[in-house]
């Protein structure tokens, strides 16, 4: 399960600022980037003086090439810098002429783009995972037929602006919202933004749909209370793929001892000395690798997530890697409870240049161009298992069941909908 704490929906300041009532605007550039470019101009322009013999340089090379050389690179530092320290650009939705308008310059607007505000079509918001050097993102776009490609109107770092830029645009331009964020594609038209999940599916009647059959060889132990229902969902069952870390560590260890200790015990050296060494490396090369691979297999048996839905309150208590963690979100407060499936997570993919067919459900999962999905990747999809559920509200996002069966998360759902819903 992943729990992000976040800030109340609307209480962080809002990016755009409006002309008048049928116009808004959101800019970018200057700020902190231009703080950061600044060091990139300043040096780029001392490097070109340089040739000017205007900065002393002792031992200075003579001739064209050199002065060219440094001419080039300082304009490389010059015009980095330039662009972060006076680049600036902006989105302008107008209402009253019915139109788009991105621009890029230097300070003031130098190249402008429009489109029809009638080509949009729908207000999209999905996530973007960071590597070890960038952060998450959750892009907020505007797409439509009419226009080439999606525009981009904000790339946050943090879930809860993301949802405030989308749902703001989507009442702005009274167009539906489209959130991939789960894996799932959920609309929400313009009206409906900050209805609940429970409200929501009693209005479209979803909360009467029925409960599917118990599923065999659940691994989930369901509990019925008077309140609801708790889900006892264990750890992974162990097989030989998770014993493969503790190969490693082991190989090695026979390793140290096989060609290293033998060594050692023939050198010249007091016995006290030797056997500080044998101990150090005990210790350090066979001890210490194999002990942390049992305990990360120990604890991966004994993590569990236990889930228990009242129509009050859903609330994950999780064991993994020897951590617990508890988060609860009222039911009142929660907006989006989405269990993705096959078919609807590859309905989310979106492959460049690659058109979508619409063929609506044939029984059997396809590419975004119609095309069965082929077998080797069902059977890794199978593997790893089924992406969850993911419960969310503006304060807080919960994932669970991750890892189980298609059928069983789909099981523990409907579940779930009919103690919330019913």
């Amino acid at each position: 399960m992943r729990v992000f704490k976040q800030a109340a929906a609307g209480s962080g300041k809002s990016p755009f600022f409006y002309r008048d009532a049928g116009t808004l605007e959101i800019r970018s550039g200057g700020g902190c980037i231009s703080v950061f470019g600044l060091p990139f101009l300043l040096a780029g322009l001392f490097i070109m003086q340089i040739p000017l013999g205007l900065i002393p340089v002792e031992d200075r090379p003579e001739g064209p090439l050199f002065s060219t050389l440094i001419v080039l690179f300082g304009s490389v530092f010059t015009a980095v810098g330039s662009a972060l320290v006076f680049g600036r650009s902006g989105i302008v939705l107008d209402r009253g002429r019915g139109r788009i308008v991105q621009w890029w310059g230097l300070l003031v607007p130098m190249k402008r783009v429009e489109h029809m505000l009638d080509a949009i079509r729908q207000v999209e918001m999905d996530s973007s995972r960071g590597d070890k050097d960038s952060a998450d993102t959750w892009p907020v776009k505007l797409s439509g037929e009419g226009i080439p490609k999606p525009i981009t109107i904000a790339q946050p770092v943090d879930f809860a602006e993301a949802r405030q830029v989308a749902e703001e645009l989507a009442r702005f331009l009274r167009k539906p919202l489209v959130d991939s964020t789960t894996g799932e594609r959920v609309t929400r038209d313009p009206e409906h933004l900050d209805e609940s999940w429970r409200d929501r599916v009693r209005r479209t009647q979803e909360a009467a749909a029925p409960v599917p059959p118990e599923p065999p060889g659940m691994r989930t132990r369901v509990e019925r209370t008077g309140d609801g229902v708790v889900f006892h969902i264990p750890g992974p069952s162990l097989s030989a793929r998770h014993y493969i870390p503790v190969l490693f560590p082991v190989a090695f260890a026979g390793a140290v001892a096989w060609f290293f200790l033998p060594a050692l015990l023939t050198l010249p050296m007091p016995d006290f000395i030797r056997y500080v060494f044998l101990g150090l490396i005990g210790l350090i090369f066979i001890a210490g690798p194999v002990v942390s691979a049992l305990l990360n297999l120990l604890r991966l048996k004994n993590q569990f997530e236990r889930v228990t839905v009242t129509k009050a309150f859903l609330r994950v208590e999780t064991l993994k890697q020897g951590k617990r963690s508890t988060v609860e979100i009222p039911v009142d407060e929660l907006e989006d409870l989405v269990a993705p499936t096959t078919r609807a997570l590859m309905d989310a993919i979106e492959v460049p240049g690659m058109k979508k067919v619409p063929l609506g459900n044939t029984g059997t999962p396809r590419m975004p161009d119609g095309r069965p999905v082929p077998r080797f990747l069902l059977s890794l999809m199978k593997m790893a298992g089924s992406r969850g559920v993911t419960a969310r509200s503006d304060k807080a996002v919960a994932e669970f069941a991750g890892g189980l069966d298609e059928a069983e998360v789909a099981y523990l759902f409907a579940l779930i909908r009919k103690t919330i819903g019913g």
